[in-house]
C-alpha cells in the first residue's frame, strides 16, 4: 500500500470457489492499482467486528482476492453473494512467507542458497514462494523448488521471468465462481 494512504474501505459480493469450497472476496482493480503491489501481499480485514490477516492473491488483471476464514464466515454470517463492506489496512512490515516443504528441506541442506535467502528481501521471498506455489502440477513444483535453489546458491537474490500479477503471462486468476 501507499505511505500516504494506509487503509481503504471497499465492497465486495461474497463468493463460493467452485472447486475447494471456501468463500472468497474481490478487491476491485481500481483500489488493487493505488493501494497493493501487483503481486502477493498481506493485510489487515476488517469486516463488521472482526479483523484478520488476509493473503491478498493477483487475480490476473491487476486486482486482488482474498480467502474469508471460516470462523469470520460464521461469527459475521457472511453468506454467498451478500455485498460486505471490508477495511483493508497495510501492516507495518510484511510477514515472512511459510515454505513449501521440498524448498524447506533443499534450502537446508544448500549453505550458499541460505546464506543468500537470509540476505533477501521478505518481498523477494514472497515472489520466489509464490513462483513455486503457481505451478500446477507436483512435479513443476519440484523443479521450481530445485531451480530456486540453484539460483539461490550462485547469489541470485529475485526470481526472474515471473510474472506475480498474472496480468501479462495470464498465469493467475481468481478461483471460479460456484454458480
Amino acid at each position: 500500500m501507499s505511505e500516504k494512504i494506509k487503509s481503504a474501505v471497499f465492497i465486495s459480493p461474497i463468493f463460493v470457489s467452485e472447486e475447494k469450497e471456501f468463500l472468497f472476496a474481490k478487491v476491485p482493480s481500481e483500489l488493487s492499482k493505488l493501494h497493493l503491489r501487483r503481486g502477493r501481499i498481506t493485510v489487515l480485514i476488517s469486516v463488521g467486528q472482526c479483523s484478520f490477516d488476509a493473503q491478498m492473491e493477483p487475480d490476473g488483471k491487476l486486482g486482488h482476492w482474498f480467502i474469508i476464514p471460516k470462523g469470520i464466515v460464521e461469527k459475521e454470517s457472511l453468506t454467498p453473494l451478500k455485498k460486505v463492506s471490508f477495511t483493508m489496512t497495510a501492516l507495518g512490515e510484511q510477514p515472512e512467507p511459510s515454505l513449501p516443504n521440498d524448498f524447506k528441506n533443499l534450502l537446508a541442506g544448500n549453505t550458499s542458497a541460505l546464506k543468500t535467502w537470509g540476505a533477501t528481501t521478505t518481498l523477494a521471498k514472497i515472489d520466489w514462494v509464490h513462483w513455486m506455489e503457481s505451478a500446477k502440477q507436483e512435479k513443476t513444483k519440484r523443479e521450481r523448488a530445485a531451480n530456486a535453489i540453484d539460483m539461490l546458491g550462485k547469489g541470485k537474490k529475485r526470481v526472474c521471468c515471473f510474472d506475480p500479477s498474472g496480468f501479462y503471462s495470464k498465469a493467475l486468476s481468481s478461483p471460479k465462481e460456484k454458480s
